[in-house]
């Protein structure tokens, strides 16, 4: 005769009060949000194709933790010239700009360096045959940018961040679509969703689109250009400078002056 199973019991280590309607109601609004956010990069004016595992991407605490992830999976990463400081600043030994030691490059697009479109480098990264993650940061306070990425067999990941375009950089959010073994295409089914970053973003999507905030500061960052004799950068935020006037904002080949207190006022 075989004994019966107590199904209260369980192989896991089970918090108190862990399970209930209240708790399945927060997962169910969580589930609602990555689908709205989803929903939110797919409705630019800016073409977003070619996104790696598009059926099934994941909540991430912001970019930087997509990258803190990315550490841990490869060896040595390539960055371009003025790419985003993070990188040195939190992992100086495996961090390269000479592709031909990458196992892998990350690539911000925009460009972190300018704001401007990074598909030329792209290509240059494609071409060396290794894993490309596309940080796209920047994505809603840019315009004119192309985000289709379908060209680029070498494109395992690409990210978006909600914290440059709600101010939420305390918050932080972000969505990564990615066919690599990354630590968090394992936290849903290990019941550990990232609800904390997700919830102070809940009903914020439809207050802000990706397109709204070049639209309403594009005139404002063209008139504070022309003051201090800069050029506007298809990112809001950014003015840029090719002489020497303002050589102690250089970020690779570009002097890049952030312009956002201007804006703001």
């Amino acid at each position: 005769m075989t004994d019966r199973i107590d199904y209260k019991i369980t192989m896991s280590a089970q918090a108190f009060n862990f399970k209930g309607p209240e708790q399945e109601a927060k997962v169910a609004r969580y589930k609602s949000f990555k689908q709205e956010f989803v929903r939110w990069t797919q409705s630019s004016v800016q073409e977003v194709k070619g996104l790696p595992n598009k059926r099934n991407p994941y909540i991430v605490s912001g970019i930087t933790d997509a990258f803190n992830q990315m550490y841990g999976l490869y060896n040595k990463i390539g960055i371009f010239d003025g790419e985003y400081g993070y990188h040195n600043l939190a992992m100086p030994d495996k961090i390269t700009t000479d592709f031909r030691e990458a196992d892998a490059i990350i690539l911000s697009h925009p460009f972190s360096g300018d704001g401007k479109c990074s598909l030329d480098k792209l290509r240059e990264a494609n071409s060396y045959g290794v894993p490309i993650f596309i940080d796209c940061a920047f994505f809603g306070i840019c315009s004119g940018i192309s985000f289709d990425f379908k060209p680029y067999k070498n494109v395992h990941s690409v990210c978006f961040s909600l914290s440059k375009a709600f101010g939420s950089g305390y918050n932080r959010v972000g969505l990564l679509f990615t066919k690599d073994a990354f630590p968090c295409t394992v936290y849903e089914q290990w019941q550990y969703p990232l609800m904390a970053s997700a919830e102070f973003h809940y009903n914020k999507l439809s207050l802000i689109g990706p397109d709204d905030l070049p639209r309403k500061h594009k005139q404002t960052q063209e008139r504070v250009c022309r003051k201090l004799g800069l050029i506007p950068s298809p990112t809001v935020i950014f003015g840029l400078d090719y002489s020497d006037r303002y050589a102690m904002f250089k970020r690779g080949d570009t002097n890049r002056i952030c312009i956002t207190k201007h804006l703001e006022k």
